[in-house]
């Protein structure tokens, strides 16, 4: 007897292995689609939130692609303004797995530029021509938990006296909910500056490279808004801002300061800081033209009275409490500045 053949038992086996083969790569086809227009959606939803708001949110294009393992969504000419402060960029990437959204690669290629304005003081422009890039982490509900960038051949300039500088990092920090006591951490914030060449103008003494400058704070409270009846109910509340380090290295001098800082009625700073300063006598001479004599003679025996020695051989080092307070800057019991008034 001839043996028995199935065609068509052997043709539909055949179809559904390869409906099954073929049903993964179609339905994760069909998953990152959802996902590249839920990306797509976000990105306009925020757009058009934050011009809800009274900002500038533009750009000159927005596409989303990276099929099949990236989603990549890119603004052409990104443009965002807000309250005393504007960004131009020349380009602005965001890249993440599919699996794993919260993890945002950001791309800033090109030029990128930010001013800063404060009433009645010169607008500061930061341009950054060597572009930068960084990264964002998110919750899954939507919180920005930790960003961190690193821009390289920036310039600052005001009053049209640039600065040039290497290389500037900087990072923010905040907690999935709110805080809900004034002893706890509603943001942290970090600048750090590297390779700084002064003006011409800059004191001799101290020479015209500054090497590195360093900023870490941490906002306490719940994170008030920028403009005065929030910034007022914060102060009201018992909001500070927990300065952790302001660190400045600058030819023979090195300054680092720590202590709080707290907004006062009128919502002007106000600071109580102990200072730690290695080259004291450098810098009083690169003031001291700025000074009147008999300032200059008090400000060089109080720096003599409170500077110890390192140790056995070592150049002294000075700690002192600096403080800000009715518009003027202190150290110890001298006071060496005028603090300009804040607008908000």
């Amino acid at each position: 007897m001839p043996p028995m053949r199935f065609p068509k038992l052997r043709t539909r086996l055949i179809v559904i292995l390869a409906v099954l083969v073929a049903l993964p790569p179609i339905g994760y086809a069909l998953w990152w689609q959802q996902a590249a227009r839920a990306v797509e959606r976000g990105v306009l939803a925020w757009i058009d939130q934050q011009r809800a708001n009274g900002g500038l949110a533009d750009h000159g294009g927005l596409s989303v692609d990276g099929f099949p393992f990236t989603l990549r969504a890119a603004l052409e000419q990104p443009h965002l303004a807000t309250r005393g402060a504007e960004w131009r960029g020349a380009r602005l990437v965001a890249e993440a797995a599919p699996w794993d959204v919260t993890h945002v690669t950001l791309s800033l290629p090109g030029e990128q530029r930010v001013t800063l304005v404060q009433a009645g003081q010169p607008p500061l422009d930061v341009t950054a021509r060597g572009g930068g890039g960084g990264l964002a982490v998110w919750t899954m509900n939507g919180t920005l938990e930790n960003l961190r960038l690193s821009f390289t051949d920036l310039t600052a300039q005001a009053l049209n006296l640039p600065l040039p500088i290497a290389s500037l990092d900087l990072s923010a920090a905040q907690p999935n909910t709110p805080p809900d006591t004034n002893a706890a951490t509603g943001l942290t914030i970090g600048v750090t500056a590297n390779g700084m060449t002064l003006p011409d103008s800059a004191p001799s003494s101290l020479g015209r490279d500054v090497k590195r400058a360093e900023l870490s704070a941490r906002v306490l409270g719940r994170l008030p808004q920028p403009e005065p009846v929030s910034l007022s109910a914060w102060s009201r509340d018992g909001g500070t801002v927990q300065l952790d380090r302001l660190a400045l290295d600058w030819g023979p001098l090195a300054i680092a300061l720590n202590g709080t800082l707290a907004l006062d009625g009128e919502l002007q700073p106000q600071a109580a800081l102990t200072a730690e300063i290695h080259g004291a006598p450098a810098a009083l001479n690169a003031v001291k033209p700025m000074m009147r004599p008999n300032d200059a003679a008090m400000a060089r025996t109080v720096l003599t009275m409170l500077s110890r020695p390192t140790g056995p051989g070592g150049a002294p080092v000075l700690t002192t409490p600096v403080t800000v307070q009715n518009h003027s800057l202190f150290l110890g019991p001298l006071k060496i500045a005028s603090v300009p008034r804040v607008v908000w």
